[in-house]
């Protein structure tokens, strides 16, 4: 680690099993915290650590101290561990001030709704929207964005109410669905068919995979930026607008991945002005329900956000993960109120060396060390 890196520091972290250690963290780095199940992981990055930095950015504070914490935030005071004297989860925190945003990507289910797509669940589907709306045949028509919804009378197949398909209800056997036979599978009214832009009617547009759609929105650095990253993390075989039911569960965690890494992409002010900026991402077991060679594809995404100089701290417990580290943590040694402890936190190479830990006879063994 060069010394000219900085560092994100808190100090005395107390926060219910936590047994008061500090830590610290090189900014613009990747950051792998391990440990067995229960013994704070979560509790300290996404309880403590995520809050603390959000308010130490939302107040501009080079330094936050425990106590201005706890004063600033009602529940603070409900954080702390019991029978602590302190009146708050830490002491100081330093070093917040340079992130724009602190994003959180963690386990929970994205939505399972048969009208959710992947355009919708990233955002992207509004903005498409408005560029139908925007051509001249729209306009004379009168049309507005809303009316290149599926959702939505007036631009909806009113057969299958936009669903693209029709539901069969079967006695003593599970429903089935079959393909609109009005708007086969498209799920608009066909006076929207003949509306192209760019060579492609909306059904046309949601009927790209995230491959296709790259070079299509090659003209906004939004858009192609979105399915770019889509693509990054292994999906772009997968269409805009296909059914969010269909999705598998690790294709729908990278999804959420995905959607949560645009929330960090420069805004046109700051692509134009060439403004550089840094985020803090914590991740929670990002791996899961991942293929080995999606995992590689997670990895590479990863090393390319720390590139552009963010930082980046994982959750985890995937051996392969934890050997991409610039910087470890392993919290231990066991989980529950015996746990809590700071093992050890420093180089990958330094983590291999220690013999109380739980995590490196498996990472010295996968290593071959």
């Amino acid at each position: 680690m060069s010394s000219a890196t900085s560092w994100l520091t808190l100090t005395d972290a107390r926060l219910r099993n936590l047994k008061g250690f500090d830590v610290t963290i090189p900014i613009a780095r990747l950051t792998m915290v391990c440990g067995p199940s229960g013994a704070g992981k979560s509790t300290l990055f996404r309880d403590l650590l995520h809050p603390a930095v959000t308010h130490a950015i939302k107040t501009k504070t080079a330094k936050l101290t425990g106590k201005a914490y706890a004063k600033a935030t009602a529940h603070a005071s409900d954080l702390l561990a019991p029978g602590s004297s302190l009146h708050a989860p830490f002491s100081a925190l330093t070093g917040a001030q340079v992130f724009k945003q602190v994003i959180e990507v963690d386990q929970s289910p994205i939505g399972k709704t048969p009208r959710s797509t992947p355009a919708t669940y990233l955002g992207i589907f509004d903005l498409i929207r408005t560029f139908f709306a925007g051509i001249p045949e729209a306009k004379m028509r009168g049309y507005s964005a809303g009316r290149f919804s599926f959702n939505t009378a007036g631009g909806r197949c009113e057969t299958c109410s936009g669903a693209g398909r029709i539901k069969l209800e079967m006695a003593f056997m599970p429903d089935t669905y079959l393909s609109c036979d009005d708007c086969r599978g498209t799920r608009y009214a066909p006076e929207l068919a003949d509306l192209r832009w760019k060579g492609k009617n909306i059904a046309d547009v949601l009927a790209l995979t995230f491959e296709e759609a790259v070079a299509y929105f090659d003209f906004h650095s939004q858009l192609s930026q979105v399915c770019q990253l889509m693509c990054d993390c292994g999906l772009g075989y997968l269409t805009l607008g296909q059914s969010s039911p269909t999705l598998s569960g690790g294709e729908a965690q990278r999804l959420k991945l995905v959607t949560e890494l645009t929330h960090g992409l420069a805004s046109y002010r700051e692509r134009s002005r060439n403004i550089g900026f840094q985020n803090l991402y914590i991740l929670e077991e990002p791996t899961i329900g991942l293929h080995l060679s999606d995992c590689e594809k997670l990895i590479r995404v990863l090393h390319a956000l720390v590139d552009q100089g963010h930082t980046v701290v994982v959750i985890e417990h995937h051996l392969d993960l934890l050997a991409e580290a610039d910087w470890i943590l392993e919290l231990g040694p066991v989980g529950g109120p015996d746990g809590g402890e700071l093992l050890y936190q420093g180089p990958l190479a330094g983590l291999l060396k220690q013999k109380n830990s739980p995590t490196a006879p498996y990472l010295r063994a996968k290593l071959g060390k």
